[in-house]
């Protein structure tokens, strides 16, 4: 029998490809819902096998979505969508009755691994650094302690417009600085961070409290 999956994402075409994601790797789509309401009502009449919900939905946020299926339908596996991967929001995704989350924008092969891994216990896609630092909080421990060299005024300053979701173009703009100059300030602050990926850097960034969500 196919697994059955429903996907809860407000933008449409996002939620086209979903559907034709899931559809071409074997899984049986039983719906898309655009809103959080929308969303819960659809799991509540299908009893999917999983659901996968965008954390950035308007009025009824992801997280309360995936709360409410936790609640009232126990079987049915959430994996989270986020577009920013900071421990704040993943964090909150997994105590509402996540199984796991991966970062958006994803490739098809990707997303259906996720579904699978979801399905089968293991934790949906998340890199090593990510792991350590969402442990760490889970523990409650202290935020990480920075180490390596310091970041500069103007390093901290692009950083704070990334991590908001800003684009190169916006932060020279706002800074009044090249596009070539913010890349330049890019690559300095992964070397310092040892990062290699914009979203790991935000999580860093907001794991030491360098910057805020």
């Amino acid at each position: 029998m196919a697994v059955r999956a429903i996907a809860i994402e407000d933008d449409e075409a996002v939620a086209r490809l979903i559907a034709q994601v899931l559809s071409s790797h074997g899984f049986e789509v039983c719906g898309t819902a655009h809103t959080g309401e929308d969303g819960v009502a659809l799991a509540r009449k299908e009893k999917p096998d999983v659901a996968l919900v965008d954390l950035g939905l308007p009025r009824m946020s992801g997280e309360e979505v995936i709360q409410a299926i936790h609640k009232e339908l126990p079987k049915t596996k959430c994996l989270a969508l986020t577009a920013v991967d900071i421990p704040a929001r993943v964090l909150a995704a997994l105590r509402s009755g996540a199984a796991g989350y991966i970062l958006k924008p994803f490739h098809a092969a990707e997303l259906a691994r996720a579904v699978e891994d979801v399905l089968s216990g293991e934790a949906a896609p998340i890199s090593p650094r990510a792991a350590k630092v969402l442990l760490a909080e889970l523990r409650g421990d202290p935020p990480e302690q920075r180490t390596g060299p310091a970041l500069s005024k103007r390093e901290l300053e692009v950083l704070e417009l990334l991590v908001h979701g800003h684009t190169y173009a916006d932060v020279a703009q706002a800074l009044g600085i090249a596009e070539g100059t913010v890349q330049t300030y890019v690559k300095r602050i992964y070397e310092k961070l040892d990062v290699s990926t914009k979203a790991e850097a935000a999580l860093l960034a907001v794991a030491r409290g360098l910057v805020k969500p």
